[in-house]
């Protein structure tokens, strides 16, 4: 979708470029995806037969069904995390909208294909059509094999649309991202990609992507949240900050981005600066800035920061709160939970670690966080 930061040039090519676009992108990046579905609607009503309408509204329904399962995690195109991923539940009724929205996507393409093959809008188009059913079949469907062949579908889309257009920059933001991605595999998944048309190179990925970022196209913003991601991979973590800092200030109510920025403080060692930053975040759910956000996950990351500052008592105090926000999922309560049993261990507090363990084993008999909760009753915890 399109960024407003930046100014349209001659080689950006976003249809329709009307006002109920440009505001359906700016609630989109606000994770207000409500509003934004709702001019997408209306875009699509003014503009019946153009695939970019039709993807935009598609997006906006397949993200907003992400964000309803805390799913929405970019770093999942970035490397095996994707393969790993636990399947995303969707509406039936937004299941069956994704579906009927990608094929009506495909058959505008395939009709002004048919009549111009070297039309770059419609391959450019069916590319983005592409991408989205192929993360849609990974993420809701587990269907990897149907997956990637969609994604490579996309990827040869936009590779022919540079072919044919090579200023079109919207189109290197997917080329780039999978070629970083294949490239970043670990063994024994990059294996496999050896018989693939895309060649792994995290180098010339990472340059495409920054490419689609500073393009001033509908792939903008994604392409900034991509190279952000990308340059915190690679450790560059000064960057990634400040790119993602100026993401959030420009889209002031993502919840995303003000959380990741948290996150790359805590990555890069600055810890202070991302305890600060959860704080913060934390201080901001009493008011409308973050509907429905999962605050619960904030203070479980804020306890994971004062953990590796050495504040065991801060962290306790924190764990033990996470329960008590909205949205906080069981799975995350229990592993807060486990780590409240192990700061006490760590204040010599064994008694009451004791009774943390034995709290998760009775919520969770079967989980992982069960079995560490067993090892745990028989030998204290220690730091690493």
């Amino acid at each position: 979708m399109l960024t407003d930061n930046k100014p349209l040039n001659a080689s950006t090519r976003v249809q329709p470029i009307d006002t109920l676009t440009r505001d359906a992108f700016g609630y989109f990046y606000n994770m207000q995806y409500d509003a934004a579905i709702h001019d997408c609607e209306l875009a699509l009503q003014a503009h019946p037969d153009d695939p970019f309408a039709v993807n935009h509204l598609l997006q906006a329904i397949f993200t907003r069904e992400l964000d309803r399962e805390g799913a929405l995690n970019a770093e999942l195109y970035l490397g095996d995390r994707f393969f790993h991923s636990q399947r995303v539940p969707v509406d039936p009724n937004a299941e069956a909208r994704i579906k009927n929205l990608t094929e009506r996507s495909l058959q505008l393409c395939a009709r002004r294909l048919i009549s111009n093959p070297n039309d770059v809008d419609a391959l450019y188009a069916r590319g983005v059509t592409r991408a989205i059913r192929a993360s849609y079949m990974a993420l809701v469907e587990k269907a990897w094999f149907a997956a990637l062949r969609s994604a490579l579908g996309s990827y040869d889309d936009h590779e022919e649309v540079l072919h044919l257009s090579p200023d079109y920059t919207d189109a290197k933001f997917v080329v780039g991202l999978y070629t970083y991605a294949i490239g970043s595999l670990p063994w024994p998944e990059r294996a496999v990609t050896f018989v693939l048309p895309v060649t792994g190179n995290k180098s010339k990925g990472s340059e495409d992507v920054e490419k689609a970022a500073d393009g001033g196209g509908e792939t903008s913003a994604d392409g900034q949240i991509a190279l952000a991601l990308i340059l915190a991979r690679e450790r560059h973590y000064s960057e990634a900050i400040s790119l993602m800092h100026g993401l959030y200030r420009s889209y002031p109510h993502n919840f995303f981005f003000a959380m990741t920025e948290g996150d790359f403080f805590k990555t890069s060692g600055r810890l202070p600066e991302a305890i600060a930053s959860y704080r913060e975040l934390l201080r901001l759910e009493q008011g409308e800035m973050f509907p429905g956000a999962r605050f619960g996950l904030v203070a479980y990351k804020l306890g994971e920061a004062l953990r590796l500052h050495g504040d065991y008592s801060g962290a306790l105090e924190v764990y033990g709160s996470v329960s008590g926000y909205p949205c906080a999922d069981r799975e995350l309560v229990s592993k807060a939970i486990l780590s409240a049993g192990e700061m006490y261990d760590l204040l010599g507090q064994r008694n009451s670690a004791v009774k943390k363990y034995q709290e998760v084993i009775a919520a969770q008999d079967d989980s992982p966080g069960a079995k560490t909760a067993r090892q745990l009753l028989k030998h204290p915890y220690r730091m690493q």
